[in-house]
């Protein structure tokens, strides 16, 4: 689990600063849980640097709880093909092209969606899927232009249909 841990530390390189992390710089705990990385560390890029030591320090500050949902993530992200995970990447860089107020309405309705029972996501997910990509597209308009009370009336129609 360590390797899976030091390899996506490694993809991710969002950060940039003028100057790396020296190894001696880095905390003991950082260091350990690095050590495949000693012998290569002075020669990776500053950029590279700054961002796995903020990434470690980041998992290292998580709870036992929030570090096993982050593997399991990992994992099922491992096991999607590699079709899929191509096309979650480009969506998910089409979403960081959108405004915050976008990514914000965004994460706003998927917490909505998340807060459902399960049985009420699966019915509404299962829906979605029958319909076909016109029948989306009319629906994504309607709930775009509806008020908050006509947005919940559309989806409980939604829910009612079929």
């Amino acid at each position: 689990m360590k390797r899976i841990l030091i390899i996506s530390l490694l993809l991710l390189n969002s950060l940039s600063w003028a100057e790396g992390v020296s190894w001696q710089d880095l905390p003991p705990s950082s260091q350990q849980a690095l050590t495949n990385l000693k012998d290569s560390w002075d020669s990776l890029p500053a950029q590279k640097q700054n961002a796995i030591a903020k990434r470690i320090e980041h998992w290292q500050s998580l709870s036992d709880e929030e570090k096993a949902q982050a593997k399991q993530r990992f994992e099922r992200w491992q096991q999607l093909p590699p079709d899929k995970r191509q096309q979650l990447m480009v969506k998910y860089q089409a979403f960081l092209q959108l405004a915050p107020e976008q990514q914000d309405e965004i994460k706003r309705k998927w917490r909505w969606f998340k807060n459902l029972p399960p049985e009420k996501r699966e019915k509404m997910r299962d829906k979605w899927q029958s319909l076909s990509v016109e029948e989306r597209r009319v629906l994504r308009e309607q709930l775009r232009q509806a008020t908050p009370e006509q947005r919940l009336q559309l989806r409980r129609e939604f829910l009612r249909q079929r």
